[in-house]
């Protein structure tokens, strides 16, 4: 089956679009069955000037589709459970993360009103499906999970309180380079959907799976994403994203290069500085020198014409 690469925003947002296969999706990283999720609205995007390249005072901006749902569990829990997929590198994305998540944390709309009448602020969930691996950890999908500990016995402690769940949250990690070929659970063969390796090899757009090594039971993810595949806008705005990223990463690539030159520069203009410095001190060296002598010499004809003086006198 061919199913449009859900690593492109635009796949992406066109899966999680349907609740059916959203709801399917989040519940299998979490672990948990989700009967309810209400998608909030997230999605942020721009383009590209159609030069290429910004125009003065033009910002450039890559599209990002953030997915941000409430979830209704089967044991009857309600979370807010954020979802990112980052292709490229992420390193210089974690002041994003931070203050999206922020953003989730500050928002005075993600409580539930209590049989008490208090407020009661949902737990926080956040996935981040990522393109490019974590340096220290080979796990496919990495859960940090919270526990809580007595600080005094080490002793673990089953019951959870409102008012630490809602200031920390667990959060799961997808490092989609180690999917390949690794289908040794249900989630596993689900997330190969994200597998870069079964791209196409003229259209890294369109994936190829085999649909028999996915459960029945997330069939309406596959039927979504072979949907994103025929649709034409979808594949448009793959396309736009590619030129995007080619179009930001030129830009990277001639910033970097106009740094170093200007870097280069710097220290050609330091050394011939420090250059300068060292022959006007040599300079002053020579003239102290010079005037040091020229006094000892000064000094001599004089001591010299006073003998000299002195044995005409003696005459």
């Amino acid at each position: 089956m061919r199913i449009a690469n859900p690593m492109y925003d635009a796949a992406f947002k066109y899966l999680m679009d349907d609740q059916a296969a959203a709801r399917l999706l989040v519940g299998a990283v979490l672990g948990e069955d989700v009967v309810d999720l209400q998608a909030l609205p997230q999605e942020r995007s721009g383009k590209p000037s159609p030069a290429g390249r910004p125009s003065s005072g033009e910002m450039l901006t890559v599209r990002r589709v953030d997915f941000a749902a409430t979830v209704r569990t089967a044991a009857g829990e309600r979370l807010r459970v954020l979802v990112e997929v980052q292709k490229a590198r992420f390193t210089d994305e974690i002041m994003r993360f931070r203050e999206y998540l922020g953003r989730h944390y500050a928002d005075r709309d993600n409580y539930d009103a209590g049989a008490d009448g208090r407020r009661r602020h949902r737990p926080l969930r956040t996935i981040y499906i990522l393109g490019e691996c974590l340096p220290r950890t080979t796990a496919t999908v990495l859960r940090v999970a919270r526990e809580y500990v007595d600080g005094v016995s080490g002793e673990r402690l089953r019951e959870r309180e409102e008012f630490v769940e809602a200031l920390s949250h667990d959060c799961w990690v997808v490092q989609v380079p180690l999917l390949a070929s690794r289908r040794r659970t249900d989630l596993e063969r689900l997330l190969s959907v994200f597998d870069q390796e079964l791209h196409l090899p003229d259209d890294r757009h369109v994936l190829e799976v085999d649909e028999h090594e996915i459960p029945r039971r997330y069939a309406p993810v596959l039927r979504r994403l072979e949907g994103a595949a025929a649709s034409e806008e979808v594949s448009d705005s793959m396309a736009l994203e590619d030129e995007v990223s080619e179009t930001w990463g030129r830009m990277k690539q001639e910033i970097a290069e106009q740094t170093a030159a200007l870097a280069d520069k710097d220290a050609t203009l330091e050394r011939e500085r420090s250059e300068r410095a060292v022959a006007e001190q040599r300079v002053a060296e020579l003239e102290r020198e010079r005037a040091a002598e020229r006094a000892a010499a000064e000094e001599r004809i004089a001591e010299l014409e006073r003998r000299l003086a002195e044995s005409g006198d003696d005459d």
